[in-house]
């Protein structure tokens, strides 16, 4: 079965003619079709995701990469513009970018680091009142995404999708703040 008919309908796997379970080579066809199936449905379920996560984060007031980069400075303290560049898994560019932005609007400040004068560190104002409750309500729309499911099915579907993340960093995808700070929220939430 091809990647393409399995985005349509990952569901029909199992279905195909001439997989039956007692055909041979049924074993290793059904493991491959079911295998394109899970490939196909987390790819559309990625970028269905990254769509909606990115509208909700509008409607709070803020771009999704903006309250990405604040939430990294709220939860590790002053950061590096190279260390916000790989934490958010953008160019230093980019991250510059946003940061004049984010300062522009007095969200966060650039400041000399402490013992490295080459160094500047990004920390968040006191004004950041306004970004907590942009955050609260774009956290708000996350947790209604995962209202429908119970406590047991959240937890299983959390630790399916650690494990599978952390196999694709043992095989070099570089870890984020951002996956380790869902992990931290979920683990306190315990």
């Amino acid at each position: 079965m091809s990647t393409a008919l399995s985005a349509t309908n990952p569901g029909t796997a199992a279905s195909e003619p001439g997989l039956a379970a007692g055909s041979p080579g049924a074993g290793a066809e059904i493991a491959d079709s079911l295998t394109d199936s899970l490939a196909a449905a987390t790819a559309s379920f990625a970028g269905s995701f990254d769509r909606w996560a990115n509208r909700k984060a509008t409607e709070a007031g803020i771009s999704a990469q903006r309250l990405r980069l604040l939430n990294v400075v709220h939860c590790h303290g002053p950061q590096k513009m190279a260390d916000l560049a790989e934490a958010l898994a953008v160019t230093p560019r980019n991250v510059t970018a946003l940061v004049d932005g984010l300062e522009t609007e007095g969200l966060i400040r650039r400041i000399p680091h402490s013992t490295d004068r080459r160094v500047t560190l990004v920390e968040l104002t006191g004004g950041s009142v306004n970004v907590e409750s942009q955050f609260r309500a774009f956290q708000d729309s996350i947790g209604s995404l995962f209202a429908n499911l119970g406590e047991d099915d959240r937890r299983t579907l959390l630790r399916l999708l650690t494990a599978l993340r952390n196999r694709m960093h043992a095989e070099g995808d570089k870890p984020t703040d951002a996956g380790a700070t869902a992990e931290a929220t979920v683990a306190g939430n315990d």
